[in-house]
């Protein structure tokens, strides 16, 4: 079953059923970005879907999403960065 998955690219796939430009640039996109260090259009179906089973329909209970609200340079990492600044000279 996987073969046939290996052929096309997980974009393609996402595109083929019908998934929208928004779900997937906000939500596959990021998980492909974060669990195959590639964009979906250069992965395979089967290594995302492969992947999103491993990581997440596998133990759904650990599995838990949280999105920035507001912009992430400013509210996590510039946080971090005032508090850096304190205590090193750059």
């Amino acid at each position: 079953a996987w073969a046939k998955y290996d052929n096309v690219s997980f974009r393609d796939l996402c595109i083929k059923l019908g998934v929208s430009k928004r779900c997937y640039n906000e939500a596959f996109e990021p998980m492909i970005l974060t669990g195959l260090f590639a964009p979906g259009s250069e992965c395979s179906a089967a290594a995302a879907l492969g992947m999103a089973y491993f990581f997440v329909l596998k133990s759904q209970n650990s599995f838990d999403v949280r999105w920035c609200k507001g912009n992430i340079g400013k509210k996590i990492f510039q946080p971090w960065v005032d508090v850096m600044d304190g205590y090193v000279d750059f």
